[in-house]
């Protein structure tokens, strides 16, 4: 199966995006870390935006994407995180088919 790309960019409520990204360290990048199948995980804070943020993820299979999503402790994220959040978040998706460094 073919891996899944995902570029996500996100607007934090004016002056939200720090809260955000601390959330996401606390509860998502610890799973991240441990999970096989999410091999890659790139958070960056936009370079003309003190508000908005992007995700980069690489996942080994559209399924394994799935069963992040669907699972509890994103819910669960998303909960805590969305009220502090301006807007629903952008994801694209994509095949990855070249890179370096990762």
């Amino acid at each position: 199966m073919a891996k899944l790309a995902l570029i996500i960019t996100s607007t934090a409520v004016p002056g939200k995006r720090e809260d955000i990204h601390r959330l996401y360290r606390e509860q998502l990048a610890p799973r991240a870390e441990a999970d096989d199948a999410q091999e890659v995980v790139v958070w960056c804070d936009d370079h003309g935006d003190e508000d908005t943020f992007h995700l980069f993820e690489i996942y080994r299979t559209e399924a394994a994407f799935r069963d992040n999503a669907a699972s509890p402790f994103f819910a669960d994220y998303m909960a805590t995180a969305g009220p502090l959040l301006a807007a629903k978040p952008e994801v694209r998706m994509a095949k990855p088919r070249w890179s370096t460094g990762i």
